[in-house]
């Protein structure tokens, strides 16, 4: 592939995503924590996350964050600018003194070279998601899950890993039972957990199915405030109507029977628990 096509392809990558992908765009604005990315213009940000990724870098910078890309992995390209110094004529006024000795102003050429951008070169970088090694400095926190927990995660085989922000803050696989977090705060482990409950009762199915996400959504919520978390009920509110309340209330017996799930492993008494969930469930729809 040439490089009028590469960049050509480049450009296109980037059209598709202000065309559908609003999330995209909006992530792109946001530097990282040090990632080489955050050095990168908006533009070649913006065709990283079109590529499914958070992070990507090249061969060398790979090699010196102690990873590797994969055999067989496949790069994506990022424009980088060619500037080159270029002659450029240049007028200005000069004082100089006349036979006479009088001061007479006096227009002057020169010429001077300056930067220009002249074009731009594709550069090949490859996804986070492409290598293998050493773990990132950012994927290196403590999540503090309670101990309460524990027995549902032995219950239900899971395996809690943490990992490096790449748009999204957790996720559960449901082939491999793992629920992996890139970030610390409670409630997206319960959002995730919840997942894996509504997995083990009623076989849910990979991706960002609106029904699921609602059930995990509305779900970690509950289970959030029958242990005391103040939660962001306005970020919960907003979660569920991009989803609509349609699937709301198609998902509220599901609600309850991953709530429910929960509780009644958790360290309190099951009567006392499930009185108080019901209790949450009401008194959280009426924050909402």
């Amino acid at each position: 592939m040439d490089k009028k096509t590469r960049i050509r392809e480049a450009m296109e990558t980037v059209l598709k995503a202000f065309e559908n992908n609003s999330e995209k765009v909006a992530l792109a604005v946001f530097k990282g924590n040090g990632k080489p990315s955050d050095a990168w213009s908006f533009f070649n940000r913006l065709i990283m996350f079109m590529n499914n990724t958070a992070d990507a870098r090249g061969f060398k910078q790979w090699k010196q964050a102690g990873r590797k890309v994969r055999k067989g992995a496949k790069a994506f390209y990022i424009l980088a600018p060619v500037r080159k110094k270029v002659p450029v004529k240049v007028k200005r006024e000069e004082g100089r003194m006349n036979e006479e000795g009088e001061l007479d102003i006096v227009e002057v050429e020169e010429i001077i070279h300056v930067e220009k951008l002249v074009g731009f070169k594709p550069l090949p970088v490859f996804r986070y998601e492409d290598t293998e090694g050493k773990p990132l400095q950012e994927e290196i926190f403590n999540v503090e899950i309670p101990y309460g927990f524990n027995g549902i995660i032995e219950e239900l085989g899971l395996k809690i890993k943490t990992t490096a922000f790449k748009s999204y803050y957790g996720s559960y696989n449901t082939g491999t039972k793992t629920i992996e977090l890139a970030s610390p705060e409670i409630v997206v482990f319960l959002h995730e957990l919840a997942h894996a409950v509504d997995d083990h009762l009623d076989s849910i199915h990979g991706g960002q199915i609106p029904l699921q996400e609602v059930v995990a959504e509305f779900s970690a919520a509950v289970i959030a405030y029958l242990m005391g978390y103040r939660i962001p009920l306005g970020n919960v509110r907003k979660y569920i109507e991009h989803y609509g309340f349609t699937e709301l209330f198609r998902a509220f017996s599901r609600v309850e029977r991953v709530v429910s799930f929960i509780i009644e492993r958790t360290a309190r008494k099951p009567d006392e628990q499930a009185l108080k969930a019901n209790q949450s469930l009401q008194e959280v729809m009426e924050c909402l």
